[in-house]
This record gives C-alpha cells, sequence and structure tokens, in this order.
C-alpha cells in the first residue's frame, strides 16, 4: 500500500536515517539536511515525526518538534519525486495533526520560502496560511528569530522567509 504512515521515532530515525536523507537530497539538494540533523534531539520531536513507507521502504518524511504546550512546529516535509501527488504529503500531515490534536496541540506553524511554488500551494491546499504583520513580529520574536528579521520581511537577499500557520481547532470545524 502507498503512504502507510508511522511515527518516526527515534528507533525508525537511526534504522533509515540513510534513506531518509536521500529523500532529503532529492527534495532540498544543495540545503539538504545532515544526518545530525534527523538525529537531533527536539521537544517531542520523535512523538510527532512521521515517515511514510512503501513496500517497507520510506518514501517521505514529516519531521516536527512541540514548542510550547499549544504549538508545534513543521522543520521539513519531503516526498520522494516519483510518489509526489499520490497522498503522501497529505496523508503525512493528517497523521500528525491528528496526534497534535490528541496531545491538546492548537496550532502548527512552518517556514518556507517564496520560490517554493509547489510546496508552498501544497500548504496552501492542507490548509496552512501565511502570516504577516504583528502576527509575523510576534512569531519571529517566540522563536526567537529577529536576528534574522530582514528575511522574513522579504528584504533578504537570500529570500523572503514565508511563515505558514494552521490552527487545528478551526480546520476540525470545516475539514478540507
Amino acid at each position: 500500500m502507498i503512504g502507510t504512515i508511522r511515527r518516526l521515532d527515534q528507533k525508525r530515525t537511526e534504522r533509515y536515517l540513510q534513506d531518509l536523507c536521500l529523500i532529503d537530497k532529492e527534495a532540498f539538494d544543495t540545503g539538504a539536511w545532515s544526518e545530525h540533523n534527523f538525529e537531533r534531539v527536539l521537544p517531542g520531536k520523535f512523538e510527532l515525526s512521521r515517515v511514510a513507507f512503501h513496500k517497507r521502504k520510506p518514501v517521505g518524511y514529516l519531521v516536527a518538534s512541540r514548542y510550547d504546550r499549544s504549538r508545534a512546529h513543521i522543520h521539513r516535509l519531503a516526498v520522494l519525486f516519483s510518489f509526489k501527488r499520490k497522498g503522501i504529503g497529505v496523508k503525512l500531515c493528517r497523521s500528525f495533526e491528528n496526534d497534535c490534536l490528541r496531545q491538546g496541540i492548537a496550532e502548527i506553524t512552518l517556514e518556507s520560502t517564496n520560490d517554493r511554488y509547489e510546496a508552498n500551494s501544497f500548504y496552501e491546499r492542507v490548509g496552512f496560511e501565511t502570516i504577516s504583520g504583528l502576527e509575523l513580529k510576534e512569531y519571529t520574536k517566540r522563536r526567537e528569530k529577529t536576528s534574522d528579521v530582514e528575511r522574513y520581511s522579504g528584504l533578504s537577499s537570500q529570500g523572503a522567509v514565508l511563515v505558514y500557520r494552521k490552527r487545528l481547532a478551526q480546520s476540525q470545524e470545516n475539514p478540507s
């Protein structure tokens, strides 16, 4: 079955580390994560993160952590190119969101750059919305990213960072 979703706990991370790195390299090329990024311990990371399998082989993943009692953050979401547009990204997000709801998490954030058109379109299709103005200022302060504020305002030569948010309580009243 395409897209069997499992928790990406520490044991699975260790077991499938090379596969995860290959997926990441294909998705992010020169910005690919090292093994250390996958192994790094963050609050709730190994409880919230997910991996998608096809024939017992990883074909996608979602790495997330909790940054306070009611908020989680998606650090990375990637699916092998040959498995895109088969619903795997949606399954990863839904599994993650359901677990967030069970744990009392009401808001999910993620960051992307403005040049990732396909990814940004996907985030919007699954219910994420960009934040700006005062909400963006509060986000950069809360996430201790105030030194990078020019990237979040679009004034950086590195490209603008878009911050997406999804409020789970609202999405459950109006499922997409």
